[in-house]
């Protein structure tokens, strides 16, 4: 979805507006999906490409902050 200032929402449900990006990106995710469900009224929700064998380390960084602003967390596994 394209909103008015031009930003793109990766994936929007009736409940979340959802960022998607690779794991090393978890910080910027979090900014993202902050401001898409303050500009939809949704929750927001980051949802991230994972290799669960290497990025643990951003996963636990995203859960860290994620319970703070309550922002949901979607897991992609790579294949």
């Amino acid at each position: 979805m394209v909103l008015p200032d031009r930003t793109r929402v990766d994936c929007l449900n009736k409940t979340y507006a959802i960022e998607i990006d690779f794991a090393k990106k978890w910080a910027e995710g979090i900014g993202q999906a902050l401001y898409y469900a303050k500009r939809t009224g949704k929750k927001p929700a980051v949802a991230l490409i994972v290799d669960l064998d290497s990025d643990i380390r951003y996963i636990k960084r995203l859960e860290t902050v994620s319970r703070f602003y309550g922002i949901r967390i979607f897991l992609i596994e790579k294949e």
